[in-house]
This record gives structure tokens, sequence and C-alpha cells, in this order.
């Protein structure tokens, strides 16, 4: 129950704190998971919000999240658009805020690549979580950091990542089908673990230079701000020293 309620206030100040500049925005990007589903229901049910996502050009991270809004009546797009969203709003995994930037890891809905690419080329990102998402240094809980690799590439990644002593594990399909788990780009999802061995800025750039990696799910310094919602009913609002835009927004 208090994991619902700090989800719920999280979702809550969200939308009180990006109303402004949703009301002002022509491209909007919802992001993926079920802190992102709770705000679309609570945008729903708010008539000047629901109005909105039904009128602009919305953007979408993933399929299940194009699926979502359509499901609401909101006719999204599957793809970046030219010139950049106004605003995007996404969970994260696990969080650690520090003086340099908002450190992420997200992807467990394999969604990481997408949701980098619309983090990337917005003007304004927000990150909503709930408590138990936050961390003081990031990797403390364990969670992997999800890389989405070519099929062609994968064996070598394996290689290299174990020889740097990273563990690895080719994420499975969760009973759905036989084989591993694809993203909606048809990338294989690796997890890895790099904590103690690589600082994240350190992996970060490992990861960027290896031939056949799509992406990754380390986002460092590509949020506006995060919101964190408590299970006391209260929520906060951190700024982030935003490191990663398009220049050309």
């Amino acid at each position: 129950m208090s994991a619902s309620i700090a989800k719920q206030v999280a979702a809550e100040k969200a939308l009180s704190l990006l109303r402004g500049r949703l009301v002002e925005a022509t491209r909007i990007g919802v992001g993926t998971g079920s802190t992102v589903a709770k705000i679309v229901e609570l945008m729903m049910n708010d008539p000047e919000l629901s109005r909105i996502l039904k009128t602009r050009r919305v953007y979408a991270s993933s399929l299940a999240t194009l699926l979502l809004l359509r499901k609401h009546g909101v006719e999204a797009y599957n793809h970046a658009p030219r010139g950049g969203l106004d605003v995007y709003f996404d969970g994260a995994d696990e969080v650690a805020i520090d003086a340099t930037a908002c450190m992420l890891v997200k992807g467990r809905g394999a969604a990481m690549v997408r949701e980098k690419i619309l983090a990337y080329n917005s003007r304004y990102t927000l990150i909503v979580v709930d408590e138990s998402k936050v961390s003081k240094n990031l990797g403390e809980k364990g969670k992997p950091v999800p890389v989405e690799v070519l099929e062609y590439a994968l064996e070598p990644l394996l290689d290299e990542l174990n020889f740097r002593g990273v563990r690895v594990e080719v994420r499975s399909n969760c009973g759905c089908r036989d084989g591993p788990a694809l993203s909606d780009n048809a990338g294989i999802v690796v997890d890895t673990w790099p904590w103690g061995v690589m600082a994240p800025q350190q992996y970060e750039t490992l990861l960027d230079t290896l031939p056949g990696v799509v992406g990754h799910g380390l986002f460092i310094g590509y949020a506006d701000a995060v919101v964190i919602g408590h299970s006391n009913g209260k929520a906060m609002v951190h700024s982030c020293k935003r490191t990663r835009r398009n220049p050309a927004l």
C-alpha cells in the first residue's frame, strides 16, 4: 500500500509541475512503465489535460505506451520528431542525485533506447519515481544495466564484458516465447552488473564505444528534474544539472 501511495503522490506532483508546460506544448513525449501509466491515467481523468493529450502531437517511447495511449483515445506517434519535444516525462528503475548530474538506470521494460532518444531530444525532461527507486550511489540496489545489442555482435559483447569482470545475462523472454528478450527495435537485451567493477560514467563510456551496442540503460545528465514520491504522502522535486540535450533545440 505504501508503494502505491508513493507512486500516486509522485504522479500528482509531476502533473502539477508539468501542467503549465503541457498547456504550452505542441509536441509531448511519453515514457514507459507503471509510473508513466499512472500519470497518463490521471491526465485522462483531468478534462484540460485529457484534451491536451488528444489534440497535441504525442510521441510514445515504446509499443506498450503507444497501445496504452490509443486505448485512451490518444493517437500517438511511434517515432521521434524533427524539431524535438517540448516536454518528456518518464520513470526510472533507480535514481541517484548528486551535484554533477542526476544519474538513472532505466530499461526494465527494454525501452531504454527509444526513451533515451526522446529524453535527449526534449527541451524539458522530467523523471518521476517513488522513494524505493532512490539510491545514494547508483548500483547499490543491485539492479542491472540493460544493454541492447545487435544479434550479430552478441557473442563478442559477452566476451568483452566477461573479460572486464562485468556480470552478464542474456535476458529471457519472461515465458512469453522461447529465446532471448527483444526490444521494440528487435535488438537482444542483455542485463549487466558493472557495480564494483566500473563507475557509472566509466561504464557508460565503454558501452558507447563497443561495436554493435544499440544503446543501454545508463542515463547520466538527461533529466532536468526528478520527482520523488514518499509513502508519507509527500513528494519532493530535485533539480538536475542537464548535460545531455540535442544542441539543435
